[in-house]
Protein backbone atom coordinates (compact mmCIF):
# COMPACT_ATOMS: atom_id res chain seq x y z
CA UNK A 1 0.00 0.00 0.00
CA UNK A 2 3.10 2.27 0.03
CA UNK A 3 3.32 4.59 -3.25
CA UNK A 4 6.92 5.06 -3.50
CA UNK A 5 6.72 8.10 -6.07
CA UNK A 6 4.25 10.08 -3.47
CA UNK A 7 7.38 9.56 -1.13
CA UNK A 8 9.72 10.13 -3.54
CA UNK A 9 7.87 13.83 -4.51
CA UNK A 10 7.55 14.49 -0.93
CA UNK A 11 11.54 14.63 -0.79
CA UNK A 12 11.75 16.28 -3.40
CA UNK A 13 9.68 19.30 -2.27
CA UNK A 14 11.69 18.81 1.31
CA UNK A 15 14.83 19.47 -0.54
CA UNK A 16 13.50 22.42 -2.78
CA UNK A 17 11.90 24.12 0.84
CA UNK A 18 15.06 23.65 2.37
CA UNK A 19 17.11 25.39 0.18
CA UNK A 20 15.00 28.58 0.03
CA UNK A 21 14.64 28.28 3.64
CA UNK A 22 18.62 28.30 3.35
CA UNK A 23 18.97 31.45 1.02
CA UNK A 24 16.36 33.26 2.90
CA UNK A 25 17.94 32.69 6.35
CA UNK A 26 21.58 32.59 5.70
CA UNK A 27 22.25 35.90 7.92
CA UNK A 28 20.58 34.42 10.81
CA UNK A 29 22.77 31.32 10.83
CA UNK A 30 20.06 29.18 9.79
CA UNK A 31 21.87 25.12 9.52
CA UNK A 32 20.03 24.27 6.19
CA UNK A 33 21.20 20.55 5.72
CA UNK A 34 19.65 19.85 9.29
CA UNK A 35 16.52 21.88 8.33
CA UNK A 36 16.19 19.94 4.65
CA UNK A 37 16.33 16.90 6.67
CA UNK A 38 13.51 17.48 9.13
CA UNK A 39 11.39 18.85 6.27
CA UNK A 40 12.02 15.50 4.59
CA UNK A 41 11.61 13.62 7.71
CA UNK A 42 8.14 15.15 8.08
CA UNK A 43 7.01 14.58 4.80
CA UNK A 44 7.95 10.88 4.50
CA UNK A 45 5.88 10.21 7.35
CA UNK A 46 2.92 12.28 6.54
CA UNK A 47 3.31 10.13 3.26
CA UNK A 48 2.86 6.84 4.46
CA UNK A 49 0.21 4.42 4.20
CA UNK A 50 0.39 3.46 7.65
CA UNK A 51 -1.65 6.62 7.99
CA UNK A 52 -4.94 6.27 6.60
CA UNK A 53 -6.89 8.31 4.34
CA UNK A 54 -9.05 9.85 6.43
CA UNK A 55 -5.84 11.65 8.57
CA UNK A 56 -4.05 12.85 5.72
CA UNK A 57 -7.32 14.59 4.65
CA UNK A 58 -7.45 16.60 8.64
CA UNK A 59 -6.57 20.21 9.06
CA UNK A 60 -6.15 19.05 12.83
CA UNK A 61 -2.47 19.08 13.98
CA UNK A 62 -3.38 16.31 16.35
CA UNK A 63 -3.50 12.94 15.10
CA UNK A 64 -6.52 10.96 14.82
CA UNK A 65 -6.53 8.00 17.20
CA UNK A 66 -6.14 4.70 14.85
CA UNK A 67 -5.51 0.95 14.69
CA UNK A 68 -3.21 0.07 12.00
CA UNK A 69 -4.09 -2.36 9.13
CA UNK A 70 -1.49 -3.92 6.61
CA UNK A 71 -3.63 -5.68 4.22
CA UNK A 72 -0.84 -6.51 1.34
CA UNK A 73 -1.19 -9.56 2.07
CA UNK A 74 -5.21 -10.43 2.28
CA UNK A 75 -6.50 -7.30 0.38
CA UNK A 76 -9.82 -5.28 0.52
CA UNK A 77 -12.36 -7.39 -0.29
CA UNK A 78 -15.53 -5.59 -0.23
CA UNK A 79 -16.83 -6.37 3.08
CA UNK A 80 -15.71 -4.26 6.15
CA UNK A 81 -12.95 -5.08 8.02
CA UNK A 82 -12.42 -5.64 12.53
CA UNK A 83 -9.52 -4.58 13.43
CA UNK A 84 -8.55 -5.32 17.01
CA UNK A 85 -5.61 -4.94 19.10
CA UNK A 86 -5.83 -6.32 22.31
CA UNK A 87 -3.68 -4.68 25.51
CA UNK A 88 0.35 -5.32 25.45
CA UNK A 89 -0.70 -7.62 22.47
CA UNK A 90 -2.04 -10.18 25.08
CA UNK A 91 -3.00 -13.94 23.28
CA UNK A 92 -6.59 -14.79 24.22
CA UNK A 93 -6.02 -18.41 25.78
CA UNK A 94 -9.60 -18.65 27.54
CA UNK A 95 -13.40 -18.03 27.45
CA UNK A 96 -13.25 -17.06 30.77
CA UNK A 97 -10.84 -14.11 30.83
CA UNK A 98 -11.86 -10.94 29.86
CA UNK A 99 -8.96 -9.00 27.87
CA UNK A 100 -8.79 -5.27 27.63
CA UNK A 101 -8.57 -4.60 23.90
CA UNK A 102 -9.67 -1.84 21.15
CA UNK A 103 -11.33 -2.34 17.91
CA UNK A 104 -11.77 -0.10 14.70
CA UNK A 105 -13.95 -0.36 11.63
CA UNK A 106 -11.80 -0.06 8.22
CA UNK A 107 -13.26 0.11 4.88
CA UNK A 108 -11.50 0.26 1.85
CA UNK A 109 -8.55 2.58 2.35
CA UNK A 110 -9.11 4.23 6.00
CA UNK A 111 -11.12 3.80 9.17
CA UNK A 112 -14.90 4.21 9.42
CA UNK A 113 -15.10 4.05 12.80
CA UNK A 114 -13.77 5.70 16.16
CA UNK A 115 -11.39 3.53 18.01
CA UNK A 116 -13.69 1.75 20.91
CA UNK A 117 -12.61 0.15 23.85
CA UNK A 118 -13.70 -3.04 25.07
CA UNK A 119 -12.84 -6.84 26.34
CA UNK A 120 -12.30 -9.66 24.66
CA UNK A 121 -12.27 -13.16 25.18
CA UNK A 122 -12.93 -16.82 23.64
CA UNK A 123 -16.39 -18.39 23.52
CA UNK A 124 -17.60 -21.42 21.73
CA UNK A 125 -16.96 -24.93 22.65
CA UNK A 126 -16.12 -26.99 19.41
CA UNK A 127 -15.33 -24.12 17.94
CA UNK A 128 -13.18 -23.06 20.13
CA UNK A 129 -10.97 -26.57 21.69
CA UNK A 130 -11.11 -28.27 18.41
CA UNK A 131 -11.29 -25.48 15.33
CA UNK A 132 -7.90 -23.40 14.37
CA UNK A 133 -10.49 -20.61 13.23
CA UNK A 134 -11.64 -19.09 16.95
CA UNK A 135 -15.09 -17.88 17.85
CA UNK A 136 -14.50 -14.53 19.95
CA UNK A 137 -17.06 -12.30 22.60
CA UNK A 138 -16.17 -8.84 22.88
CA UNK A 139 -17.98 -6.25 25.42
CA UNK A 140 -17.99 -2.73 24.69
CA UNK A 141 -17.04 -0.19 27.64
CA UNK A 142 -19.88 2.03 26.20
CA UNK A 143 -22.71 0.91 23.90
CA UNK A 144 -21.53 1.39 20.05
CA UNK A 145 -23.78 0.86 16.88
CA UNK A 146 -21.98 -1.33 15.20
CA UNK A 147 -22.12 -2.37 11.03
CA UNK A 148 -25.33 -0.59 10.73
CA UNK A 149 -27.09 -2.84 14.17
CA UNK A 150 -28.72 -0.88 16.92
CA UNK A 151 -26.53 -0.13 19.86
CA UNK A 152 -25.62 -2.49 22.45
CA UNK A 153 -22.13 -3.56 24.73
CA UNK A 154 -22.04 -7.33 23.92
CA UNK A 155 -21.44 -8.78 20.85
CA UNK A 156 -20.12 -12.35 19.10
CA UNK A 157 -17.81 -13.01 16.34
CA UNK A 158 -18.55 -16.12 15.50
CA UNK A 159 -16.25 -18.43 13.00
CA UNK A 160 -18.00 -20.66 10.57
CA UNK A 161 -14.86 -22.80 10.00
CA UNK A 162 -17.06 -26.02 10.06
CA UNK A 163 -18.99 -24.26 7.47
CA UNK A 164 -17.11 -24.34 3.87
CA UNK A 165 -19.98 -22.08 2.69
CA UNK A 166 -19.59 -19.69 5.36
CA UNK A 167 -23.21 -18.68 5.73
CA UNK A 168 -25.41 -21.07 7.11
CA UNK A 169 -25.57 -19.01 10.65
CA UNK A 170 -26.44 -16.02 8.20
CA UNK A 171 -28.83 -18.01 5.92
CA UNK A 172 -30.93 -19.45 8.74
CA UNK A 173 -31.03 -15.77 10.88
CA UNK A 174 -32.07 -13.74 7.67
CA UNK A 175 -34.94 -16.41 7.42
CA UNK A 176 -35.84 -16.13 10.91
CA UNK A 177 -36.60 -12.65 10.40
CA UNK A 178 -38.28 -13.24 6.97
CA UNK A 179 -40.62 -15.53 9.07
CA UNK A 180 -41.16 -12.34 11.81
CA UNK A 181 -39.88 -14.39 14.34
CA UNK A 182 -40.10 -12.32 17.88
CA UNK A 183 -36.36 -12.11 18.02
CA UNK A 184 -33.69 -13.25 15.54
CA UNK A 185 -30.26 -12.32 15.83
CA UNK A 186 -28.96 -9.52 13.38
CA UNK A 187 -25.48 -10.13 11.59
CA UNK A 188 -23.08 -9.26 9.28
CA UNK A 189 -20.62 -10.13 7.62
CA UNK A 190 -16.75 -9.01 8.14
CA UNK A 191 -13.31 -10.04 8.04
CA UNK A 192 -11.39 -10.16 11.67
CA UNK A 193 -7.56 -8.90 11.86
CA UNK A 194 -6.29 -9.67 15.51
CA UNK A 195 -2.98 -8.28 16.89
CA UNK A 196 -1.73 -7.18 13.29
CA UNK A 197 -2.89 -11.27 12.07
CA UNK A 198 -5.64 -11.59 9.52
CA UNK A 199 -8.32 -14.40 10.75
CA UNK A 200 -10.35 -14.93 8.11
CA UNK A 201 -14.35 -14.04 7.28
CA UNK A 202 -16.65 -13.59 10.71
CA UNK A 203 -20.29 -13.10 11.32
CA UNK A 204 -20.82 -10.22 13.80
CA UNK A 205 -23.48 -11.33 15.33
CA UNK A 206 -25.71 -9.78 18.45
CA UNK A 207 -25.97 -11.81 21.52
CA UNK A 208 -28.44 -13.61 22.89
CA UNK A 209 -29.89 -11.29 25.90
CA UNK A 210 -32.27 -9.54 26.86
CA UNK A 211 -32.92 -5.75 25.59
CA UNK A 212 -34.85 -3.23 23.82
CA UNK A 213 -33.33 -4.63 20.54
CA UNK A 214 -32.91 -7.89 21.58
CA UNK A 215 -35.20 -10.44 23.45
CA UNK A 216 -37.64 -7.51 24.70
CA UNK A 217 -38.89 -9.44 27.62
CA UNK A 218 -38.97 -7.34 31.27
CA UNK A 219 -35.24 -7.46 33.06
CA UNK A 220 -36.05 -8.88 36.19
CA UNK A 221 -36.02 -12.12 38.32
CA UNK A 222 -39.52 -13.44 36.82
CA UNK A 223 -37.99 -13.52 33.26
CA UNK A 224 -35.69 -16.03 31.79
CA UNK A 225 -33.64 -16.67 28.95
CA UNK A 226 -33.13 -20.47 28.93
CA UNK A 227 -30.92 -22.73 26.53
CA UNK A 228 -30.93 -26.77 26.56
CA UNK A 229 -27.33 -27.70 26.94
CA UNK A 230 -25.67 -30.92 27.08
CA UNK A 231 -22.34 -29.43 26.89
CA UNK A 232 -22.75 -27.43 29.40
CA UNK A 233 -19.35 -25.85 31.42
CA UNK A 234 -18.48 -26.04 34.73
CA UNK A 235 -19.66 -22.03 36.70
CA UNK A 236 -22.59 -21.91 34.27
CA UNK A 237 -25.94 -21.97 36.30
CA UNK A 238 -27.82 -25.19 35.50
CA UNK A 239 -31.41 -26.78 36.27
CA UNK A 240 -32.38 -30.17 35.61
CA UNK A 241 -35.72 -31.76 34.75
CA UNK A 242 -36.18 -35.60 35.36
CA UNK A 243 -39.55 -36.04 33.93
CA UNK A 244 -38.61 -36.89 30.18
CA UNK A 245 -35.08 -37.68 30.86
CA UNK A 246 -34.91 -39.87 33.71
CA UNK A 247 -31.67 -41.04 34.80
CA UNK A 248 -29.09 -39.92 37.50
CA UNK A 249 -28.46 -36.61 35.88
CA UNK A 250 -31.51 -35.28 34.00
CA UNK A 251 -31.55 -32.70 31.27
CA UNK A 252 -29.56 -29.83 31.84
CA UNK A 253 -30.90 -26.23 31.10
CA UNK A 254 -29.15 -23.22 31.11
CA UNK A 255 -30.02 -20.12 32.13
CA UNK A 256 -28.74 -17.11 30.73
CA UNK A 257 -31.02 -14.55 32.23
CA UNK A 258 -31.65 -13.32 35.02
CA UNK A 259 -27.91 -13.63 35.87
CA UNK A 260 -26.44 -14.70 39.00
CA UNK A 261 -30.01 -16.33 39.79
CA UNK A 262 -30.70 -17.26 43.26
CA UNK A 263 -31.22 -20.36 44.53
CA UNK A 264 -35.40 -19.46 44.57
CA UNK A 265 -35.34 -17.97 41.20
CA UNK A 266 -33.56 -21.32 39.91
CA UNK A 267 -36.44 -23.41 41.46
CA UNK A 268 -39.06 -21.82 40.38
CA UNK A 269 -38.25 -22.26 36.32
CA UNK A 270 -37.20 -26.30 37.31
CA UNK A 271 -40.76 -26.29 38.80
CA UNK A 272 -42.37 -24.96 35.64
CA UNK A 273 -40.07 -26.82 33.26
CA UNK A 274 -41.12 -30.17 35.13
CA UNK A 275 -44.59 -29.36 35.15
CA UNK A 276 -44.25 -28.37 31.38
CA UNK A 277 -42.90 -32.19 30.75
CA UNK A 278 -45.34 -33.52 33.06
CA UNK A 279 -48.16 -32.56 30.41
CA UNK A 280 -46.43 -33.52 27.51
CA UNK A 281 -46.37 -37.08 29.27
CA UNK A 282 -49.99 -36.85 29.59
CA UNK A 283 -51.44 -34.62 26.56
CA UNK A 284 -55.35 -34.63 26.14
CA UNK A 285 -55.46 -35.05 22.61
CA UNK A 286 -59.36 -35.28 22.70
CA UNK A 287 -58.74 -31.09 23.77
CA UNK A 288 -58.02 -29.00 21.24
CA UNK A 289 -55.22 -26.69 21.71
CA UNK A 290 -54.55 -26.96 25.46
CA UNK A 291 -50.87 -27.00 24.56
CA UNK A 292 -51.45 -22.83 24.09
CA UNK A 293 -51.74 -22.86 27.52
CA UNK A 294 -48.21 -23.85 27.88
CA UNK A 295 -46.35 -22.50 24.69
CA UNK A 296 -46.74 -19.92 22.22
CA UNK A 297 -47.99 -21.69 18.90
CA UNK A 298 -47.26 -19.64 16.43
CA UNK A 299 -43.56 -19.03 17.68
CA UNK A 300 -43.31 -22.51 18.07
CA UNK A 301 -43.59 -23.43 14.46
CA UNK A 302 -40.89 -20.71 13.13
CA UNK A 303 -38.41 -22.14 15.24
CA UNK A 304 -39.10 -25.67 14.59
CA UNK A 305 -39.73 -25.50 11.05
CA UNK A 306 -36.10 -23.41 10.43
CA UNK A 307 -34.91 -26.79 12.59
CA UNK A 308 -36.58 -28.67 10.88
CA UNK A 309 -35.89 -27.45 7.84
CA UNK A 310 -32.16 -27.34 8.00
CA UNK A 311 -31.92 -30.55 9.44
CA UNK A 312 -29.71 -28.75 12.45
CA UNK A 313 -28.76 -31.86 14.99
CA UNK A 314 -28.29 -29.95 17.72
CA UNK A 315 -31.21 -28.93 17.80
CA UNK A 316 -32.85 -32.06 18.17
CA UNK A 317 -32.38 -31.80 22.06
CA UNK A 318 -29.03 -31.19 22.11
CA UNK A 319 -27.62 -27.64 22.54
CA UNK A 320 -28.05 -23.86 21.33
CA UNK A 321 -32.28 -24.72 21.65
CA UNK A 322 -32.80 -21.22 23.53
CA UNK A 323 -36.35 -19.96 24.86
CA UNK A 324 -37.74 -17.36 26.59
CA UNK A 325 -40.43 -17.45 29.46
CA UNK A 326 -42.09 -14.69 31.66
CA UNK A 327 -43.62 -16.35 34.52
CA UNK A 328 -47.54 -15.87 34.02
CA UNK A 329 -46.45 -16.11 30.16
CA UNK A 330 -46.17 -19.18 28.11
CA UNK A 331 -42.89 -20.42 26.71
CA UNK A 332 -41.22 -18.96 23.46
CA UNK A 333 -39.12 -20.57 21.02
CA UNK A 334 -36.14 -19.44 20.12
CA UNK A 335 -33.99 -17.72 19.12
CA UNK A 336 -32.17 -19.85 16.38
CA UNK A 337 -28.86 -19.96 16.95
CA UNK A 338 -25.84 -22.45 15.83
CA UNK A 339 -26.11 -23.64 12.30
CA UNK A 340 -22.44 -24.21 11.15
CA UNK A 341 -23.29 -28.05 10.85
CA UNK A 342 -26.71 -28.33 9.52
CA UNK A 343 -27.99 -28.84 5.82
CA UNK A 344 -25.98 -32.36 6.20
CA UNK A 345 -22.87 -31.56 7.25
CA UNK A 346 -22.41 -33.14 9.99
CA UNK A 347 -20.06 -36.34 10.22
CA UNK A 348 -22.68 -38.71 11.27
CA UNK A 349 -24.43 -40.30 8.08
CA UNK A 350 -28.10 -39.61 9.73
CA UNK A 351 -27.82 -36.19 8.56
CA UNK A 352 -25.99 -36.83 5.37
CA UNK A 353 -29.31 -37.32 3.41
CA UNK A 354 -31.86 -34.40 3.21
CA UNK A 355 -34.45 -36.90 3.88
CA UNK A 356 -36.12 -38.06 6.62
CA UNK A 357 -37.57 -36.13 9.89
CA UNK A 358 -35.09 -35.19 12.16
CA UNK A 359 -36.40 -32.67 14.69
CA UNK A 360 -39.98 -33.98 15.13
CA UNK A 361 -38.86 -37.61 16.31
CA UNK A 362 -36.75 -35.77 19.24
CA UNK A 363 -37.17 -34.44 22.78
CA UNK A 364 -40.16 -32.05 23.07
CA UNK A 365 -41.44 -32.12 20.00
CA UNK A 366 -41.61 -36.48 19.70
CA UNK A 367 -44.75 -35.67 22.11
CA UNK A 368 -46.13 -32.22 20.75
CA UNK A 369 -45.98 -33.51 17.30
CA UNK A 370 -48.28 -36.55 18.99
CA UNK A 371 -51.20 -33.75 19.30
CA UNK A 372 -53.11 -33.70 15.96
CA UNK A 373 -53.74 -30.40 16.52
CA UNK A 374 -50.45 -29.27 16.33
CA UNK A 375 -49.64 -31.34 13.72
CA UNK A 376 -51.94 -29.97 12.06
CA UNK A 377 -50.80 -26.64 12.66
CA UNK A 378 -47.48 -27.95 11.12
CA UNK A 379 -48.87 -29.18 7.69
CA UNK A 380 -50.39 -25.51 7.23
CA UNK A 381 -47.22 -23.77 8.14
CA UNK A 382 -45.49 -25.02 5.90
CA UNK A 383 -48.05 -25.14 3.15
CA UNK A 384 -48.54 -21.39 3.76
CA UNK A 385 -44.97 -20.54 4.01
CA UNK A 386 -42.79 -22.76 1.81
CA UNK A 387 -42.07 -20.17 -0.80
CA UNK A 388 -40.07 -18.22 2.10
CA UNK A 389 -37.90 -21.37 2.63
CA UNK A 390 -37.28 -21.62 -1.02
CA UNK A 391 -36.26 -18.25 -1.16
CA UNK A 392 -33.23 -19.16 0.61
CA UNK A 393 -31.63 -20.23 -2.33
CA UNK A 394 -31.97 -16.56 -4.01
CA UNK A 395 -30.11 -15.39 -0.43
CA UNK A 396 -27.33 -17.92 -1.23
CA UNK A 397 -26.71 -16.72 -4.30
CA UNK A 398 -26.35 -12.72 -3.01
CA UNK A 399 -24.48 -13.86 -0.13
CA UNK A 400 -22.04 -15.41 -2.63
CA UNK A 401 -21.57 -12.38 -4.80
CA UNK A 402 -20.94 -10.64 -1.16
CA UNK A 403 -18.38 -12.86 -0.69
CA UNK A 404 -16.71 -13.54 -3.52
CA UNK A 405 -13.44 -11.93 -2.84
CA UNK A 406 -13.74 -12.57 0.54
CA UNK A 407 -13.78 -16.26 0.42
CA UNK A 408 -10.28 -15.87 -1.73
CA UNK A 409 -8.85 -14.38 1.45
CA UNK A 410 -10.14 -16.67 3.49
CA UNK A 411 -9.04 -20.02 1.94
CA UNK A 412 -5.47 -18.45 1.36
CA UNK A 413 -5.38 -18.50 5.29
CA UNK A 414 -7.28 -21.58 5.74
CA UNK A 415 -6.55 -24.37 3.30
CA UNK A 416 -9.64 -26.72 3.78
CA UNK A 417 -11.59 -26.70 0.61
CA UNK A 418 -10.32 -29.65 -0.77
CA UNK A 419 -9.54 -31.17 2.71
CA UNK A 420 -11.67 -33.91 4.52
CA UNK A 421 -9.23 -34.45 7.73
CA UNK A 422 -11.58 -32.50 9.70
CA UNK A 423 -14.45 -34.23 11.47
CA UNK A 424 -17.26 -31.88 9.95
CA UNK A 425 -15.42 -31.45 6.46
CA UNK A 426 -17.84 -34.28 4.98
CA UNK A 427 -16.61 -32.82 1.36
CA UNK A 428 -14.05 -31.79 -0.78
CA UNK A 429 -14.56 -29.43 -3.22
CA UNK A 430 -12.50 -27.77 -5.89
CA UNK A 431 -13.60 -24.32 -5.67
CA UNK A 432 -15.77 -22.09 -3.10
CA UNK A 433 -18.87 -22.18 -5.75
CA UNK A 434 -18.90 -25.89 -5.76
CA UNK A 435 -19.09 -25.63 -1.86
CA UNK A 436 -21.99 -22.94 -2.49
CA UNK A 437 -23.70 -25.28 -5.08
CA UNK A 438 -23.83 -28.65 -2.77
CA UNK A 439 -25.55 -26.22 -0.30
CA UNK A 440 -28.13 -25.17 -2.54
CA UNK A 441 -28.48 -28.72 -3.94
CA UNK A 442 -29.21 -30.47 -0.74
CA UNK A 443 -31.66 -27.41 -0.04
CA UNK A 444 -33.66 -28.02 -3.34
CA UNK A 445 -33.88 -31.95 -2.20
CA UNK A 446 -34.29 -31.03 1.33
CA UNK A 447 -37.81 -28.73 0.12
CA UNK A 448 -38.60 -31.80 -2.54
CA UNK A 449 -38.63 -34.31 0.41
CA UNK A 450 -40.55 -32.25 2.59
CA UNK A 451 -43.06 -31.37 -0.12
CA UNK A 452 -43.66 -35.39 -0.42
CA UNK A 453 -44.80 -35.68 3.25
CA UNK A 454 -46.63 -32.88 3.53
CA UNK A 455 -50.41 -32.87 2.45
CA UNK A 456 -51.38 -29.71 0.66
Amino acid sequence: MRCHAVKSLALLLAAIIGSLLCACSNSEGVDCANQVEEIAAVNEVSSSSDIPKAQEASSSSKELDYLPLDDSEYPYAGIPRIVIETENHQKIKDRETEIPAKLQIWGENAPESEVMELTIRGRGNSTWLYMPQKSYKIEFVNKHEILGMPKDRDWALIANYADKTLMKNYLMYHLSTKLDAYYAPRCEFAELYLNKEYLGVYLLSETIKIGKDRINIPKDSNSYIVEIKENHRQGQQIVYSHILKKDSIGKPFRIHAPKNASSEVQSTLQKHLENFETFLKSIDFQKDNLIANWLDINEYLKYYWIQEFSMNPDAGGYSSIFFSWTKGNTIKMGPVWDFDIAFGNHDSETFATPKGWYIKINYWHSYLLKDPFLEKKRTTFWNEYSDIFMSTLSTIDSIQILLQNAEKNHFKKYKILNRTDFRYHRKKFANYGEAVDDLKKWIIERISWINSQIQP
